[in-house]
């Protein structure tokens, strides 16, 4: 009798860790899904707001930096534009007013005003950041 409870036992730890190896990939899918559409918030903002110096169109946008910070609950985003230019951001909360943190003006130029741009995000190669 006590071999059927160690069997059960095991079986049920068994269950329990398969059953909280799923909850922790279904969370995981989730937040990759949330921070994927707050890179494509950036860079559609990049596209409306922020013009390259030099006159070049945005071609490409390679996140290279998503984090929060924990102290201050602020997150930072930084892109690689077009394999050369770094452009980063902060915003409060996810979803949140995206605010330009650190650029040279000397590679770009923000305008609070939507920019007339002949392209949209579908026209732009986009390399989302990988943890």
């Amino acid at each position: 009798m006590k071999k059927w409870k160690n069997l059960f036992a095991l079986v049920a730890i068994g269950v329990l860790l398969t059953l909280e190896g799923c909850s922790m990939f279904g969370s995981k899918k989730e937040e990759n899904t949330k921070y994927k559409l707050e890179q494509d918030r950036i860079a559609n903002y990049l596209i409306e707001h922020i013009e390259l110096v030099d006159g070049e169109s945005i071609k490409e946008i390679e996140f290279v930096e998503f984090q929060k910070n924990n102290m201050t609950g602020t997150w930072r985003i930084t892109a690689t534009i077009n394999e050369k230019y770094d452009i980063s951001f902060s915003e409060d909360s996810l979803g949140g007013e995206i605010e330009t943190a650190n650029y040279s003006p000397k590679e770009f130029e923000e305008s609070y005003e939507k920019l007339s741009n002949d392209y949209s995000i579908k026209d732009i190669e986009i390399e989302y950041f990988k943890e």
